[in-house]
């Protein structure tokens, strides 16, 4: 009997994914942790009991709460939202595929900026247009505006603190495209928490604006739970594609433990915002390093020499920050978390020690 020859299976897989390249992740084990702007501190004794309590309790034999009431009442209290203009995610990237699904493409993103607003637009085979961010990284609107009528862009992805640069866009900027753009603007306000400053107070002004934020950067990244905010016609079409009972049980029983906690919560942030200017202030006065002013809960900063090399030399010592270092903006560059007083005292001790004896 002759064998049927079998094509390639991966050959079925869509073009578009198969030149993408995934996000990356070092998974690099290391005694200090400061590359993916996770909150360093663990929660009081008295927060976890309440938490194994809540997350005791949840039937984790039922599906859970579709529409995770609870949390997005938690959650609306907490940011001062309403709930009738929320929708939940499995972290802020299952909202950014949500809306890309929604509202299909062209995709235009300022660059540079967080890596899952282009990945995810590939993976649907949606057009990207990006435009370059100005020497201080901050937004072109005039030019925004147009490569925007040009491309016919159907979502507008504005991250406001900016991730990796780590400055808020001029407001000015924000609003003229917001009044301008024919287009869903989605202002990414994942590190609203540590600025301050928010576009929400516009969102009845503006029937094209979408804010996304996350519990991620606060303290909870390990519950994966993305949070986005639009007029309820827009959360109306947006549930229509979003995945049923998409928060977990234990996520939506932990969140709800850990929100009534606002004052822990708020001193954490507190802690991390006075440490991170300590941080900026050692780092803008080192020799070979420039550092650049942060809104967020980490900071970017360029090498004379090669970065590559720093992150490795880090990376040996047992301090795993980011690598950002590629031609063009970001050339030189890298990114740390803040972390605890002792780990940022260690991460600069080492970085002198680097750069001294480069």
């Amino acid at each position: 009997m002759k064998k049927t020859r079998r094509k390639d299976i991966a050959t079925l897989i869509k073009p578009q994914v198969r030149r993408l390249a995934a996000y990356h992740i070092d998974e690099t084990p290391c005694r200090i942790k400061l590359d993916a702007m996770e909150n360093p501190f663990s929660l009081p004794t008295v927060v976890q009991r309440e938490l194994a309590k809540a997350v005791n309790s949840a039937s984790i034999n039922r599906y859970p709460d579709p529409s995770a009431k609870k949390l997005t009442q938690a959650i609306a209290g907490f940011w001062g939202m309403k709930p009738a203009n929320l929708i939940l995610g499995n972290g802020s990237d299952e909202l950014i595929q949500a809306i890309l699904l929604a509202f299909g493409g062209p995709t235009l993103i300022p660059v540079p900026t967080f890596a899952m607003y282009e990945i995810t637009s590939r993976a649907l085979s949606q057009t990207v247009v990006t435009v370059p961010l100005d020497k201080n990284f901050d937004l072109d609107a005039d030019l925004l505006l147009k490569k925007a009528k040009e491309s016919k862009a159907k979502v507008i992805f504005l991250a406001c603190p900016n991730n990796p640069t780590g400055n808020r866009f001029s407001d000015k900027a924000v609003r003229r495209i917001l009044d301008r753009a024919d287009a869903a603007v989605v202002l990414d306000e994942a590190y609203f928490s540590f600025s301050g400053k928010s576009y929400l107070s516009l969102l009845q002004n503006y029937p094209n604006m979408i804010v996304l934020r996350t519990l991620s950067k606060i303290g909870l990244a390990g519950l994966r739970i993305g949070v986005l905010a639009a007029s309820p016609e827009i959360v109306a079409e947006l549930n229509k594609i979003r995945l049923p009972y998409n928060i977990n049980s234990l996520s939506q029983a932990a969140a709800v433990a850990v929100l009534k906690h606002r004052a822990i919560i708020e001193r954490q942030i507190s802690l991390l915002i006075s440490e991170r200017e300590n941080l900026y202030n050692a780092l803008a006065q080192m020799k070979g390093v420039t550092a650049y002013p942060s809104e967020t809960n980490f900071i970017l900063f360029r090498t004379a020499v090669d970065a590559t090399t720093v992150y490795g030399k880090l990376k040996k010592a047992g301090i795993l920050i980011k690598n950002l270092n590629k031609p063009g903006p970001l050339k030189n560059c890298l990114r740390v978390t803040i972390g605890t007083k002792e780990e940022n005292k260690e991460f600069l001790k080492t970085v002198r020690n680097i750069l001294d004896t480069d």
